[in-house]
């Protein structure tokens, strides 16, 4: 199976209705001061190259901090990785777009990661973007989010079924199919889109041009 065969229906102001969003700033290093010449000795670079070794590390505590953007991406290759770095340097906070926004926030995945805090939304469009900035089949999938209990997971084609990561990298499944993922969150007469969060390029709120309800949704299954 693939996830890229959904159905595309491009969303009406009757179907906008159906998706929505569910459910500490981050701030740059004080700059160190200048040393002296004279005192300046050979050191390892600062930073490690892709390439590094440094990759064994880039699921353990304090990677987050350690390590840019940049850097962990290549080291995420896997489920397995990006969940251990979820649950070992994210935190999750539900009540995080309605506190910071007063309703719906989508924002890229490089914010997600500087700021280490959001909720089921941005917990998923992080994961998702680990996941296909290394060539596999994943989207953040938003099931329900017309109510209460709308929910967002990434959910991952791994050719023998589907894989779910939830919020702080939590593993559910394997699925047979995307449909049988949802059905264990939501109702068979819920709603239920999917997204590639790559496409996620800028801070996306109800409020904003595009709106939250103008990103690339592929509808699977709407509730009547």
């Amino acid at each position: 199976m693939k996830l890229i065969r959904f159905l595309v229906i491009l969303l009406t102001p009757a179907l906008a209705v159906l998706i929505s969003s569910c459910c500490g700033t981050w701030q740059p290093d004080d700059a160190p001061r200048p040393t002296p010449t004279s005192e300046l000795q050979p050191t390892e670079t600062a930073r490690p190259t892709p390439t590094g070794d440094y990759c064994d590390d880039a699921t353990s505590a304090g990677a987050r901090t350690r390590y840019t953007f940049e850097e962990i991406v290549p080291c995420l290759d896997t489920i397995e990785k990006v969940s251990l770095f979820m649950s070992n340097n994210m935190m999750y906070d539900n009540a995080w777009d309605t506190r910071e926004r007063g309703g719906n926030e989508y924002v890229p995945a490089r914010l997600v990661y500087e700021r280490g805090v959001d909720d089921c939304d941005g917990h998923a469009i992080l994961q998702c973007y680990f996941l296909e900035m290394n060539g596999r089949e994943a989207v953040m999938l938003g099931m329900n989010v017309n109510t209460d209990s709308g929910h967002n997971v990434c959910a991952v084609d791994t050719g023998e079924g589907i894989i779910v990561l939830d919020n702080m990298g939590e593993i559910v499944g394997p699925f047979q199919s995307i449909e049988d993922a949802a059905l264990h969150y939501i109702s068979a007469d819920g709603a239920l889109g999917a997204l590639r969060t790559s496409l996620v390029v800028e801070i996306t709120t109800d409020e904003t041009t595009p709106s939250v309800l103008d990103l690339p949704w592929q509808m699977i299954w709407r509730s009547p």
